[in-house]
């Protein structure tokens, strides 16, 4: 079975964080919830409360297919000095191209810091693109590699059914788009 991470902090991005987790349980995805804060209740950036499924302290991430990080203000916690647990386990396996890297709004960052996305083509919201800027593209979402980025809040419903797309198939990722009434493009 595909299972996603799903990495939150207090001030995670709303939009990003529910609609994507909601798009990937239609589609039959396990996606659980982590937070990287001390405990499993999370306030988002626009005061949507979350229980999360565990804490990363007791998380263990590679049983996961892919990582997935939010953008708003709760970014900023995914870094080495709040979440090391994460950035080891990346580190460790920037490589690895067994596992999906996702990331949407300001979060790409997080990867470009760590000099994952040397290589790759991404995208993010705009402000946040120095750690990678020689492969910073300016679209909604970004493929590349094991690597899937997108720039906004608005992208997400696109980054969402995307990764369905690239992780299950286009006809998947097409009946979840119909029955959810997104007429937009699909990217691969």
């Amino acid at each position: 079975m595909l299972r996603i991470a799903t990495l939150i902090a207090n001030k995670s991005e709303d939009i990003e964080t529910v609609a994507a987790v909601d798009i990937w349980r239609r589609a039959g995805i396990s996606v659980r919830l982590i937070s990287v804060e001390k405990k499993k209740n999370i306030t988002l950036a626009n005061g949507v409360k979350i229980s999360c499924d565990e804490i990363l302290a007791k998380e263990n991430l590679s049983k996961y297919n892919a990582i997935f990080l939010p953008g708003g203000e709760g970014f900023k916690r995914f870094n080495d000095v709040d979440s090391p647990k994460l950035i080891s386990f990346l580190d460790k396996n920037r490589n690895n191209d067994k596992i999906y890297f996702f990331a949407i709004c300001a979060a790409p960052s997080i990867y470009g810091e760590m000099g994952m996305l040397e290589d790759v083509k991404a995208t993010c919201y705009p402000g946040f693109e120095s750690s990678f800027k020689h492969n910073y593209v300016d679209q909604d979402v970004v493929v590349d590699k094991n690597f899937i980025t997108a720039k906004a809040p608005g992208s997400t419903i696109k980054f969402a059914l995307t990764v369905v797309a690239k992780l299950i198939g286009i006809k998947k990722a097409e009946e979840i788009a119909s029955k959810i009434f997104y007429d937009g493009k699909i990217d691969l």
